[in-house]
């Protein structure tokens, strides 16, 4: 419901692969293919339901997922997994009793750079998504996981901040809003 509101297609666990550093691969099937924006996406609930190094290894072009649509390059960073956690709200913020702006969920993206994967944020607009690859250094191609900086450096995969946007975005609310509807319809409480 989310995407076909904001009128991106989408493919929903299209294959499963293998991925991980070779001798030590693992079975992955990601909820999401985007291939007008060439990303992978991975739907999560809670932290305890994340395998933090199977998500990092399926980052790494070279032993994680494929990129069918070829890659997705943003300042030399190559944008390959994008991370939603729990369905949030686009809430509007006041200063001093006045209109300040509307807040918009961030989500995780993890990139790949020169054998590192970084934490960048993503942000959804109605006119689509803007990625921002920079962020903490997460781990490498070694293949290991940066565990000592996580939570100062990297970490909160699932809530990892907002933007403010000065304008309303009726768009993307709407499309929060039909994703909560979504899963109440299934069972699942809003």
């Amino acid at each position: 419901m989310f995407f076909d509101t904001l009128g991106i297609k989408w493919e929903y666990e299209p294959q499963g692969y293998a991925v991980g550093p070779e001798g030590h691969r693992r079975p992955y099937l990601p909820d999401f293919w985007l291939p007008k924006e060439k990303l992978w996406v991975e739907v999560k609930g809670t932290e305890e339901q994340m395998d933090v190094e199977l998500l990092v290894h399926a980052a790494i072009p070279h032993f994680g997922l494929p990129n069918p649509a070829g890659p997705c390059w943003i300042n030399d960073h190559q944008a390959r997994l994008l991370i939603l956690g729990p369905i949030p709200l686009v809430e509007a913020v006041y200063e001093t009793g006045e209109l300040a702006g509307y807040v918009h969920p961030a989500h995780a993206l993890l990139s790949f750079r020169k054998g590192d994967v970084f934490q960048g944020t993503a942000v959804f607009h109605s006119y689509g998504i803007e990625l921002d690859p920079e962020g903490g250094l997460v781990g490498n191609d070694g293949p290991d996981v940066f565990w000592r900086t996580r939570g100062s450096d990297w970490g909160n995969w699932l809530n990892p901040g907002v933007a403010m946007n000065p304008d309303h975005d009726g768009g993307v609310q709407g499309a929060y809003r039909a994703a909560r509807s979504a899963r109440f319809e299934h069972g699942e409480r809003p």
